[in-house]
């Protein structure tokens, strides 16, 4: 504990030491549009050039129909892909995710391909044979220093290095877009055995798609976004682009004989025979500006600031669901707020088994009981909460973790983003969201929020002895309580306990 804390405030210290990006040459570019010949336009038509600012719009919460629907896209793309994440994961999905980018550039597709640079390092060498393509261009936002480790840069370019690029959003041939909550990793797509994520995209066509169209720019032409080639120093004896190609290739083919990969052609061949029927809703992209990485940023111009007055609008009901809820004072008040003025705030986040950050599991603790004394209704996810997608595909049982983030106000707005209830998402990373107005999809959303709700989550509530406790629908329709906090590793409970002592609420 003693090593932890003295690491922490010497991050603290030399968060005032100035550091710089790389320099170097790069070029500016811009979304481009398919020609009205081209297969997505030909599929989006209906969408296109609407004066009303109607969008096309359609949930994805089925963790293996959010890959094959990238794959499926990037297969028809004939202009550009423009791909935005947080995360790359080095893995199944992640492989399948970087060879569709691949062959859609074979075919003369531009691919621009703009990552956080907090989990590249471990794939340079694939980067840079990928680079070398000359359809491709990857960038690193915020990189860190290649000439020594990461933690080690962080500690010294603290200041710099703590801003992230959380943006999750992946556009096709400028006519359809996905946005939301998922990275590019087996979790996020129900391709693991163990555990994956609940998570939530929306995909999109008309008008929204060239607001995020804009906004990848803006990000992708920023001084924060590296070019690849500046950051990463090839090996004399690295993998050439055959090489990838090949390997590529080669996982391609054994994943489509394994039961997960059986699974995701034949989504992907149903979503082929049958288009996505879209909903037409007024939908708005709400984002952060790129100079949000500065950490100089107004509060009036952050994505927070702008999503702030439809919650103060609120009349009626408000659902949050929040994989990472650190709400602390401000965040509490409002809440409070909202329902001393008779609106129904009912917040969903993860439990501690189920959360992979129980540091921030821990924080979001501190403010449990204002929470329930304010009225709000609250629910932990439980980490054994099975998942459909999985089994109603033939893959067998897996348990859940909550990565989803999203609200509904007033049964009449549904939101679907990167952002979190937390601190790092108001002030300190970047993120966005679509925000859509339609009654018909938000009342859908609520209603299916509510039924999910005792099916999979604890009901954290206040005992008529002023203590906490935790509900549990079981099988048998019969309700289970906890007068203590239902984990399975008390080491788990432990580090939480040990973390939350720590005064690091305002970095999570």
């Amino acid at each position: 504990m003693f090593r932890f804390l003295s690491a922490f405030f010497l991050c603290v210290f030399l968060a005032s030491c100035s550091s710089q990006l790389p320099e170097g040459p790069r070029t500016t570019s811009a979304a481009l549009t398919a020609p009205a010949s081209a297969p997505l336009s030909q599929i989006t038509r209906m969408w296109q050039g609407r004066t009303d600012g109607t969008s096309g719009v359609h949930i994805i919460s089925n963790g293996i129909d959010a890959l094959a629907l990238r794959l499926g896209l990037a297969e028809q793309a004939v202009t550009s892909i423009d791909a935005q994440y947080y995360l790359l994961h080095n893995d199944e999905a992640g492989r399948l995710f970087t060879d569709a980018l691949l062959r859609a550039a074979d075919r003369g597709v531009r691919v621009r391909l703009l990552l956080d640079d907090m989990d590249t390092r471990g794939y340079d060498e694939a980067t840079h044979a990928l680079e070398t393509h000359p359809n491709i261009e990857i960038r690193l936002f915020n990189p860190f220093a290649r000439s020594h480790g990461k933690a080690l840069s962080a500690l010294l370019e603290f200041r710099r290095i703590n801003r992230r690029m959380h943006n999750k959003s992946m556009t096709f041939d400028g006519r359809v877009t996905i946005v939301g909550g998922r990275n590019i990793g087996d979790e996020y797509f129900s391709a693991r055995e163990e555990s994956n994520y609940d998570d939530l995209d929306l995909l999109a066509a008309g008008p929204v798609v060239d607001d995020v169209g804009r906004t990848f720019d803006s990000y992708w032409n920023s001084r924060y976004a590296v070019p690849a080639s500046q950051v990463i120093t090839p090996k004399e004896d690295g993998a050439d682009l055959e090489a990838v190609r090949t390997a590529l290739a080669q996982h391609r083919q054994r994943i489509a004989l394994t039961p997960y990969g059986g699974a995701l052609l034949d989504h992907i061949a149903s979503l082929k025979r049958q288009p996505l029927q879209l909903t037409a809703a007024r939908a708005t992209l709400l984002a952060d500006p790129p100079e949000k990485a500065a950490g100089e940023l107004p509060a009036s111009e952050t994505f927070a600031a702008s999503m702030l007055p439809y919650v103060t609008a609120l009349e009626s009901e408000f659902l949050v669901v929040s994989a990472y809820f650190v709400p602390r004072d401000s965040g509490t008040a409002l809440l409070r707020a909202l329902e001393e003025r008779g609106v129904d705030v009912t917040v969903m986040t993860n439990s501690l088994d189920a959360t992979d950050v129980p540091a921030v599991y821990a924080h979001y603790a501190h403010s449990r009981r204002d929470l329930l004394e304010a009225g709000v209704d609250l629910w932990e996810l439980r980490a054994e909460k099975e998942r459909p997608d999985r089994t109603l595909s033939g893959l067998g049982l897996s348990r859940s973790a909550l990565h989803a983030k999203a609200f509904v106000l007033d049964r009449k707005l549904l939101f679907i983003g990167s952002f979190n209830w937390d601190p790092r998402s108001v002030r300190i990373n970047s993120e966005m969201g679509i925000l859509v107005d339609s009654p018909a999809l938000a009342t859908q959303a609520a209603v299916n929020f509510k039924k999910l709700l005792p099916e999979a989550a604890f009901h954290v509530q206040m005992g008529e002895d002023g203590r906490m406790q935790w509900l549990e629908h079981d099988a048998g329709n019969r309700w289970r309580l906890y007068r203590s906090e239902p984990i399975l590793s008390q080491m788990r409970a432990t580090t939480a306990w040990l973390t939350g002592l720590l005064p690091i609420g305002g970095q999570l």
